[in-house]
């Protein structure tokens, strides 16, 4: 597999930013729309859980008859085609495929309907409903939208979703079964997890605070991000710019717990290794990594054991300080950010830190810090022990 696999362009939008350059500013700046989900859950625990939300403003004139998982991912998508300088129509229909990972609108857009059902109120309209849902797969409305006839797959590895998307797309242009990929991740705050998380004790009512020793947990988030990876000969044939790489990628699934990470992070490792094994990378040549970071005390201590045996004195960035944890988004978002502080030479502070955890042996980024290698990984954990990361270059590494 010698095929370069280019970000010809990328786009997002979270609660620090509607953009890849102002989430990212956001990220410097340690600027979020943290809040409460007055309005978006029917919950008994929504005045006391805040979250990390995208501002209404940027959602505001969305049409009624899409879910805001389909309009964040479309606003992301229409970003990286702007910045790749292409038009969708410009690509061959057929050779371009989308892989999307998500969590929320493929296990609970039908939640509503499934309520009514419980209460005996099921009406002909939660029928169409059910019906639409089931004919209109996440990748499949997308791949449909931009008019694309390519492959496409919705990604449901939990929290790993986005990073799995990417590196599956990485796969499909390198074994030659497309010449250009639409990926990433899009998810959106919603009651069966923002309850679920609650319930599972690794929610918490403050700022989140990766790898502190005062962390007290989770922060759920939402948002989206998109990636257009291309071949070389697409590369050269449209003249596009490129945003970075995707160089590695490994994915692995642990059989610990449905939804603890394994406390010796075995799985993880593997996965890490494996990424690496494919770039052609060593930890010495990496500028940092992005790590999951969610702050709970379980997940963090995993992470950080994995790193400290396959990635020994790489700096740690826990990015989810200013977007929160978006779920199926997550890998996408952080791949994202993490090309971004590639390609401008700067990574940032891990936002909410403040103490060393003496048992993680692990300090990440406490400042805004210049970099020069070209390289990093970003990581993911997940329910369902779902392990995956990828190794990424700056648009300069090649």
């Amino acid at each position: 597999m010698n095929t370069k696999v280019a970000v010809a362009g990328m786009g997002c939008l979270c609660a620090c930013g509607n953009t890849v350059a102002s989430a990212f500013e956001g990220c410097l700046n340690g600027v979020s729309n943290f809040a409460l989900p007055l309005g978006r859950v029917q919950s008994s625990y929504k005045s006391k859980f805040p979250v990390f939300l995208i501002p209404q403003e940027q959602y505001s004139q969305k049409p009624d008859n899409l879910t805001l998982s389909q309009y964040f991912f479309i606003k992301a998508a229409q970003q990286a085609f702007n910045k790749a300088g292409i038009k969708p129509e410009q690509l061959n229909p057929k050779r371009v495929g989308v892989i999307i990972g998500a969590s929320v609108f493929p296990s609970f857009h039908c939640f509503e309907i499934y309520k009514n059902w419980k209460k005996n109120n099921f009406t002909a309209a939660d029928g169409d409903g059910i019906k639409a849902y089931l004919s209109s797969p996440l990748a499949q409305w997308v791949s449909g939208y931009f008019g694309f006839k390519g492959p496409f797959q919705t990604v449901v590895t939990a929290c790993a979703s986005g990073t799995d998307a990417i590196g599956l797309a990485k796969n499909w242009i390198e074994t030659g079964l497309c010449d250009a990929v639409l990926c990433g991740g899009t998810d959106e705050i919603a009651e069966s997890p923002y309850d679920g998380f609650i319930r599972l004790l690794v929610a918490t009512q403050e700022r989140c605070r990766p790898f502190c020793k005062t962390r007290t947990g989770i922060n759920l988030g939402e948002g989206a991000a998109a990636l257009l990876l291309v071949n070389e000969d697409t590369s050269k044939k449209f003249n596009l710019p490129c945003q970075g790489y995707v160089l590695g990628y490994g994915n692995t699934c642990d059989a610990y717990h449905p939804t603890a990470p394994d406390p010796q992070a075995y799985g993880l490792k593997k996965a890490l290794a494996f990424a690496l094994k494919e770039s052609g990378l060593k930890p010495e040549d990496l500028a940092f990594v992005n790590a999951h970071g969610t702050a709970s005390p379980a997940n963090d201590s995993a992470e950080a054991l994995a790193f400290n045996e396959i990635l020994p004195n790489v700096p740690v960035w826990g990015s989810k300080g200013t977007t929160g944890h978006t779920l199926g988004a997550a890998g996408a978002l952080e791949a994202v950010l993490t090309l971004q502080a590639l390609n401008k030479g700067i990574l940032p502070a891990t936002n909410g830190f403040s103490i060393a955890d003496e048992s993680l042996h692990l300090i990440p980024t406490i400042k805004n810090t210049q970099i020069t290698k070209r390289f990093a990984v970003s990581d993911s954990l997940a329910f369902g022990g779902c392990n995956a990361a990828l190794v990424l270059g700056a648009y300069n590494a090649a």
